[in-house]
């Protein structure tokens, strides 16, 4: 029996790999539609289950011990992925005829592959920001020239699988696609934005210290930094380092207090360097000592390009500041993968 479709948006809950994807060769400048998706998935499909030409059979071989063991191959679906207001299963109907739902109006698109046991999936992400009344380069150039732009691949999928799905996006769009690795610089600033935008209501003004506290404790929650050491001869490997959820707003009040309140700062690791300097002796700024994953509640980000999020929750007045984050923290990434985001990728 094939596993159970769920309601929850696929973004969520799940731990990603991360890759950069070159822009997709199309061919047309009209935007994609869940029609011309149905044709790749039927193709990508095929590839899975294995064809007969002059008497070979090629496909995926399925030597690996996962895919092994998750029973036959049961459909395989490619198609927008709606904004997470709209999603719901109807959306996903596969005999759906209707194709009025594009590429300018979804967030990206959703490749799933469902075995009898698992289900994989693959989801290609476009900048959404334009939706803010904010306009990007990809954004303008989409829909203007015979290529489409999908910086950012987060994948669910074995390694086979995984190895097919990219080569199939490579054969087909003419894109290239390669791993995204966070660098130490890239986690912090990625958490200092998080908990900034935490802290601003939905007019962009910073919420009062007693607001603005009660948010961080009850979204950020715990915190765990894990640190790594890129030294030839130490013996230490990691040190985790957990920050209560009641010390959240402490720590940031420290950072702020050390460097004058400047917006351009960043409190949070000021405050935990300054810490962790006088307790530990372990200066956080040496080019030696590498941040390797920051996990909290809302997500989790490793260094190694793996990333997994939370369902943000909303507010009694059902404003969601995780939410808005979340979904800031998401395109700071796609612009990552384009080349053009915070600093500090690989």
């Amino acid at each position: 029996m094939a596993p159970e479709a769920s309601t929850q948006y696929p973004l969520y809950n799940t731990t990603f790999s991360l890759n950069r994807v070159s822009p997709l060769y199309t061919s047309t400048t009209l935007p994609l539609n869940n029609t011309t998706l149905r044709d790749h998935a039927r193709q990508f499909r095929d590839i899975l289950a294995g064809e007969v030409l002059r008497g070979v059979r090629v496909g995926l071989v399925l030597e690996d011990d996962i895919l092994a063991r998750v029973g036959a191959l049961q459909t395989v679906t490619w198609q927008l992925l709606p904004e997470e207001e709209a999603w719901s299963m109807e959306e996903l109907d596969l005999d759906d005829e209707d194709t009025t739902t594009v590429l300018t109006s979804s967030r990206g698109m959703i490749v799933t592959v469902t075995y009898e046991k698992m289900a994989y999936k693959a989801i290609l992400l476009k900048d959404d920001r334009t939706s803010d009344g904010e306009t990007t380069i990809g954004s303008i150039r989409e829909g203007t020239e015979e290529f489409q732009h999908f910086s950012l691949l987060l994948s669910k999928m074995p390694g086979p699988l995984r190895e097919a799905f990219t080569d199939y996006l490579t054969s087909t769009f003419d894109t290239r696609v390669s791993n995204l690795h966070l660098s130490t610089s890239y986690l912090n600033e990625a958490f200092e934005h998080y908990i900034s935008d935490l802290s601003h209501d939905e007019e962009g003004e910073i919420m009062d210290i007693i607001e603005r506290s009660k948010t961080l404790r009850s979204v950020v929650k715990e915190t765990v930094f894990i640190i790594g050491f890129d030294l030839s001869s130490a013996s230490l490997k990691t040190i985790d380092i957990s920050i209560a959820r009641e010390d959240l707003p402490r720590m940031i009040a420290r950072g702020k207090k050390l460097r004058g309140d400047s917006e351009g700062d960043s409190p949070f690791f000021d405050a935990l360097a300054a810490y962790i300097k006088g307790h530990m002796a372990l200066d956080m700024r040496h080019e030696g000592v590498k941040v390797m994953r920051i996990a909290c509640g809302p997500f989790v980000l490793g260094s190694e390009g793996k990333i997994k999020l939370t369902q943000p929750v909303s507010n009694e007045d059902g404003s969601s500041p995780q939410s808005r984050a979340t979904r800031r923290l998401i395109n700071g990434l796609v612009d990552l993968a384009a080349g053009s985001g915070l600093k500090g990728a690989t």
